[in-house]
């Protein structure tokens, strides 16, 4: 996923550079560690995953614009 990602975020574009604090991580979207749909998994530097880890549901409805990562996923 990170690879497919290109070594960036795909919420921030952030390249993976751990000395700088963004240390390159995959979310799983439905939160099972388990799928490995890449459908279901996105490339998120640490501070971009901790920030959505705890707002995302899957099929929830949005109040904001979704960002491309999650357009690109159909969610």
């Amino acid at each position: 996923m990170k690879k497919k990602a290109g070594g960036r975020c795909e919420n921030c574009n952030r390249k993976n550079r751990p000395g700088d604090g963004y240390t390159l991580t995959v979310h799983h979207i439905d939160g099972n560690k388990m799928n490995l749909d890449e459908n279901m998994m996105v490339a998120l530097c640490q501070r971009c995953h901790l920030s959505w880890q705890h707002v995302l549901i899957q099929g929830q409805a949005w109040m904001f614009d979704r960002p491309d990562w999650i357009k690109k996923r159909g969610l």
